[in-house]
């Protein structure tokens, strides 16, 4: 029993570090202030009044999410890479997200508005239900996001605990 369960570590180790998960990139602190605007410029967009009802989170139970957007050019594609780590006793960070998206799928279930999006102001005040899989403790989120042309359109990041 115990040699398995040494090597489920062992595989859980190797793939977290595999995943660039012990780079900064990925799980940049930004000491618990709400979400931090990380975007390398502000020619496409812009996020204000971005923040969550709580950053201590209960596994399943729902928070609120505010986002105020403001695009300053049209969306007509895009793809949204999404992170999210888990710093195990400081040690190591796990990755349990590494994922990308459509954009235009995102922007459609956030701002209820298709592709193509014209330049404006959006805003939204979403619910979702946090997943039971998470472990408690701290987690490090990054979402950036590419146009067509794989230019960076925008890039955020916070950091939450989990109940």
């Amino acid at each position: 029993m115990m040699t398995v369960l040494l090597m489920i570590l062992s595989v859980v180790l190797v793939v977290s570090t595999l995943t660039g998960s012990t780079n900064n990139y990925y799980n940049e602190p930004t000491g618990n202030k709400g979400v931090t605007d990380c975007s390398v410029t502000k020619k496409f967009a812009q996020f204000f009044n971005v923040s969550l009802t709580s950053y201590t989170l209960i596994r399943g139970k729902e928070f609120q999410i505010h986002v105020t957007f403001h695009n300053k050019k049209t969306i007509q594609w895009g793809i949204l890479h999404f992170t999210l780590t888990y710093p195990y006793k400081n040690y190591i960070n796990i990755t349990f997200m590494d994922e990308k998206f459509n954009l235009c799928d995102y922007i459609d279930d956030i701002f209820k508005v298709y592709c193509p999006m014209p330049p404006g102001t959006y805003h939204t005040d979403s619910v979702q239900t946090l997943t039971k899989l998470l472990w408690p403790g701290k987690y490090y989120a990054k979402a950036t996001a590419y146009i067509e042309k794989g230019e960076e359109m925008m890039c955020l990041m916070t950091e939450f605990t989990v109940k």
